[in-house]
Formats: structure tokens, C-alpha cells, sequence
């Protein structure tokens, strides 16, 4: 398996890396065709979290079960935290190589309900983005090519979606 690591210490990337080749694996120090997945360092133990890799990124991060939920919404696709076995590092590895999610169960178990992020058109995404931006209906309309109408059924499908009864409440919960 071509394994990507991800990390802003040298030594740290150097060693992860070794440790990678160590479980026979082979290491890349940038994204290529071959890698598989991507393994990175979160120095960070709160938000804001570094979007991950295009790749299925199994993050390596200190935080609460709440912060590794979020990190999970955010689109990473396991977690280790500093207590685990090395062994583990070579099962979540293939895990996200199989498509899994790799986390403790308990917290898969007792969350599994906020990980489902909701289905988005490619409209709805990108009136989400222009609107997290601070856009108003009518500049989203202009950028778009669209009418206003068309941006306020776009948005009211993103509440929806979302649960929310807001602009703000909306933006706040996929900044999360």
C-alpha cells in the first residue's frame, strides 16, 4: 500500500515515514497516483481542523471524542489517538484502504447518527460556498447566472438539508 504522510515537523514526517515503511507500506512525501491514503499529523487539538487530503486521511490527533467526530463530519476517515497501540496504525491503514471508517467503536456506536453529513447537489454546494463567504442572494444569482428565486430554493434546500432556520446557523454548522 502507497501511504501519503502529511506532516509540518520534519523529524515528525521522517519518522512517521520510517515507521510507514516499517509495517511494509511505502511512503510518499507528496500526493501521487499510486498513494492510497494519506496519514496526518494534526498539531492542532481544536478547531479550526486542516480540511484532509483528497485521499481517505487517518488523522493522528490528541482531542475529545466530540473533537474527533468533528474532525470525522469534516471528511477524515479515521483516527488514532496517542494511547493506541502501534498495532493499530497498520489495521486503520487498511481499513480506510478498504473504504472504512477506522475510529473506537464506542464513539462510532454513539455518534454514528452525526457523521451522516446530508446529500448535496453541485448547485447546492456551490450556493453553500458562496454563502458561507458572506454573500447575499442576490450577488450568489449574479455569480451563478441564475435568478434570485432559483439561489432562494437553493438555500431553503440547505436548511432543510441541514436542520437549520438560518443563514447563520447554517454557516456555523458547516464551519463546525
Amino acid at each position: 500500500m502507497h501511504v501519503w504522510i502529511i506532516a509540518d515537523f520534519q523529524v515528525l514526517h521522517k519518522a512517521l515515514a520510517e515507521l510507514v515503511t516499517s509495517l511494509g507500506f511505502t511512503a510518499h512525501t507528496e500526493d501521487a497516483p499510486e498513494v492510497e491514503v494519506a496519514l496526518a499529523y494534526l498539531a492542532r487539538s481544536t478547531p479550526p481542523y486542516p480540511l484532509p487530503a483528497a485521499k481517505p486521511t487517518l488523522a493522528l490527533f490528541s482531542g475529545s471524542d466530540d473533537e474527533v467526530v468533528r474532525l470525522l463530519q469534516r471528511g477524515y476517515r479515521g483516527c488514532l489517538g496517542p494511547n493506541d497501540p502501534l498495532s493499530r496504525l497498520k489495521l486503520a491503514l487498511e481499513a480506510l484502504r478498504r473504504g472504512e471508517i477506522w475510529a473506537g467503536r464506542e464513539l462510532l456506536t454513539r455518534t454514528l447518527g452525526t457523521l451522516a453529513a446530508p446529500h448535496l447537489t453541485g448547485r447546492e454546494q456551490e450556493v453553500l460556498g458562496l454563502l458561507s463567504g458572506g454573500l447575499s442572494n442576490r450577488a450568489i444569482a449574479e455569480r451563478l447566472d441564475i435568478s434570485e428565486r432559483t439561489v432562494k430554493a437553493h438555500v431553503s434546500n440547505l436548511f432543510d438539508k441541514h436542520g437549520v432556520m438560518n443563514r447563520t446557523e447554517l454557516v456555523m454548522q458547516v464551519l463546525a
